[in-house]
């Protein structure tokens, strides 16, 4: 299969170079001033070369730049457009008078030099990105269209918030006087993040769910908004919200315990501006 690409970043880069090693062939690469760059880093393709004899067309661009890019270029019937957001439909690429497919492979690309496997891609449109997703290596499943922006949102939650939540963890350490720049605060944080991931791995949300709310211990979360600083209890009052439901699921929270965790979340959150 003759895989072309407009665009072609870090993620357009690594799936490209995996897609060749899966032995299809990487045919026109359009990307700006850096087609020659992604050429060489490849190892194959030709920069700024004619769409018309691939058979998939990977729009690798920033998401912002799809619908222009869709509306630019023109393609066959016969031809697969793919897009790799995960954010936006298949269907926006339909201008280009192509069929329609997306693949999102749910990671980071901080590297071109990737290893997929574990990796899981979700694929919606034509059937040929899930061919493609599983040449990648990846585990694939897939998407329904009109829903890949909660599934986005849930990717951004697993992912970008959990930085957020660690930085906030470095942030309390620091106002408790243990010097959240120094490696040992950073090793403490993560390994802690890495067992509770660990845990959930192995038993699932509510019974890898421990600590105060998992105890009903009102005493020591009072204890917590009393200590955080006012800006940051809204956010703290939230997440207690949100995990109220799994301390009782997970049975050791009982309701009367939970409804005074809620009432205060309640509390905390109204008398913040």
């Amino acid at each position: 299969m003759k895989i072309a690409f407009v665009g072609c970043g870090a993620a357009g880069r690594a799936l490209a170079r995996l897609w060749l090693r899966a032995g299809h062939e990487i045919g026109a690469i359009q990307n700006r001033s850096t087609s020659a760059d992604a050429v060489v880093a490849i190892g194959a393709g030709t920069a700024d070369g004619s769409l018309d004899d691939a058979d998939v067309v990977v729009f690798a661009t920033p998401d912002d730049a799809l619908s222009k890019a869709a509306s630019d270029i023109a393609l066959r019937p016969d031809q697969v457009a793919i897009h790799l957001s995960g954010a936006l439909p298949s269907t926006v690429l339909q201008p280009t008078g192509a069929r329609v497919a997306s693949l999102h492979p749910l990671r980071a690309f901080a590297s071109i030099d990737v290893d997929m496997s574990g990796t899981w891609c979700f694929v919606e449109g034509d059937v040929i990105a899930e061919q493609l997703a599983r040449d990648l290596g990846a585990e694939v499943a897939r998407i329904e269209t009109d829903r890949k922006l909660l599934y986005h949102a849930g990717a951004a939650i697993a992912s970008n918030y959990l930085v957020t939540l660690f930085d906030w963890a470095r942030r309390c350490f620091r106002g408790a006087g243990i010097d959240a720049e120094d490696t040992e605060a950073d090793a403490a944080i993560l390994a802690l993040m890495r067992g509770t991931l660990d845990n959930v791995a192995a038993k699932g949300a509510a019974e890898g769910l421990t600590g105060p709310i998992a105890r009903g211990d009102l005493d020591v979360i009072q204890g917590h908004l009393a200590a955080l600083p006012d800006a940051e209890k809204p956010l703290y009052c939230a997440l207690l919200e949100a995990t109220i439901p799994l301390g009782l699921v997970r049975g050791t929270l009982d309701p009367k315990t939970a409804k005074k965790l809620a009432d205060l979340a309640f509390e905390n959150r109204a008398t913040q501006p």
